[in-house]
């Protein structure tokens, strides 16, 4: 058994001031149904995250629909999971034609995961899950979780597993091993201590597939691996690799994992020094169009026209221009380049929060914000007035706050 593992598509992703959906992720499309012609996997695994927006494009749209569509034309079993940036019901609509394609897409979390046998091998689906969700009447019908390890283990456990066979699960968590977090890229939403699950709680799986986090590598064991996103998303994942996970299952024990070389039509490259020295760098390097360019301008006063300088010798392959800070960089000190309408709420805010405090929110803040921002994305715009430092159970009551609003309103 053989499997492509992908996760974190994000399609109608911006970057900067470009469209991903109109230039980068179509070519990546193209060029991953190449590899499944050429790897004859049995099956892809998308471990979430489908989608950039829970209401995405069109665009976005036709893009997901050509990939899942070249999937069935190879006639290659597909499994899909929503990730915390899916609406799960949008993104899992038709799923029942489209099993006679073998193209499987879970919905909402249910007691009984959607699973699928292959073979000897098992495909487990567990969408994005809530401690709430997994909680309610719908679901489990329990009061007594309280935490997203204690719903992922209580859920797992009502699982009908066969041990005897090998069982892979497809999931879109933030998982550690023994307290040590995953290496993040700035691309992700800020995770923080939002959601934690230790990597033994999925013991009973063979292969655990995991989306959320946006760089490839393992958690605590070998076969528990997140794929990491297919492209780059932002310039602190410069130095890192965007191959395919291709895992092999010869038996129970024995599972191969593979990094499989994928051609992309950018990378990324970050140059800095002063204005002067960057537009050097610039008259030097060949091929400018391969990369996407962000420039750090080490000036010490800030030079007039800066972008238009830059722009002379990049071209448009120069996507964002920073000013080099003695301390530290911000995202949001941009020069120029798109608007705050392309600007993730994250970073309005925290740009705000800048502007006036001349600092940085601290971890706890950063946990909060993501709170409110994932509920507002996937519930309702109720908002919570937060103290400094915000102890667990008063996030998980946020939670609860904004899925009660929610459920009040449907």
């Amino acid at each position: 058994m053989r499997f492509f593992h992908v996760s974190d598509l994000h399609f109608g992703k911006q970057f900067y001031n470009m469209n991903l959906t109109e230039t980068d992720q179509p070519f990546w499309v193209e060029r991953f149904l190449e590899a499944v012609e050429q790897y004859q996997p049995d099956a892809v695994v998308i471990a979430g995250d489908v989608y950039d927006r829970k209401n995405p494009s069109a665009e976005a749209m036709h893009l997901f629909d050509k990939l899942i569509t070249g999937l069935a034309q190879r006639k290659t079993y597909t499994f899909v999971i929503p990730g915390n940036h899916d609406a799960a019901l949008r993104l899992s609509h038709g799923s029942t034609l489209l099993q006679s394609h073998h193209i499987y897409i879970a919905g909402d979390v249910s007691r009984e995961l959607q699973h699928v046998t292959l073979g000897d091998v098992t495909f487990w689906m567990m969408p994005y899950i809530f401690p709430k969700a997994v909680a309610s009447p719908s679901v489990l019908n329990r009061e007594d979780i309280n935490s997203y390890q204690e719903a992922a283990r209580a859920l797992i456990a009502e699982q009908p597993l066969d041990t005897s066979k090998c069982n892979v699960l497809v999931a879109h968590q933030n998982v550690l091993a023994c307290g040590q977090a995953p290496e993040h890229s700035d691309s992700e939403s800020i995770i923080g201590g939002l959601g934690e699950i230790d990597y033994t709680v999925f013991d009973p799986f063979d292969y655990v597939a995991l989306g959320h986090i946006h760089n490839a590598q393992k958690v605590g064991r070998e076969t528990v691996r997140y794929a990491g996103c297919p492209l780059y998303y932002d310039f602190s994942e410069t130095h890192r690799r965007k191959d395919l996970t291709l895992v092999t299952i010869h038996a129970k024990d024995d599972i191969q994992i593979e990094s499989i070389p994928i051609k992309l039509p950018h990378t990324l490259l970050q140059l800095t020094g002063t204005l002067d020295e960057l537009k050097e760098q610039g008259l030097d390097l060949p091929d400018k169009d391969q990369y996407y360019i962000q420039c750090v301008v080490s000036n010490k006063n800030r030079p007039p026209h800066i972008l238009d300088k830059l722009r002379e010798v990049f071209g448009n392959s120069l996507v964002n221009v920073k000013i080099a800070r003695e301390e530290r960089f911000s995202a949001f000190q941009t020069v120029s380049q798109g608007t705050a309408a392309s600007q993730r709420l994250d970073e309005q805010y925290m740009e705000f929060f800048h502007s006036i405090e001349n600092d940085y929110p601290d971890s706890k803040q950063e946990e909060l914000l993501q709170l409110i921002i994932e509920q507002q994305e996937r519930f309702s715009g109720e908002y919570y007035t937060d103290d400094k430092n915000i102890p667990e159970k008063d996030s998980q009551e946020l939670i609860d706050l904004l899925l009660d609003g929610w459920e009040d309103k449907k």
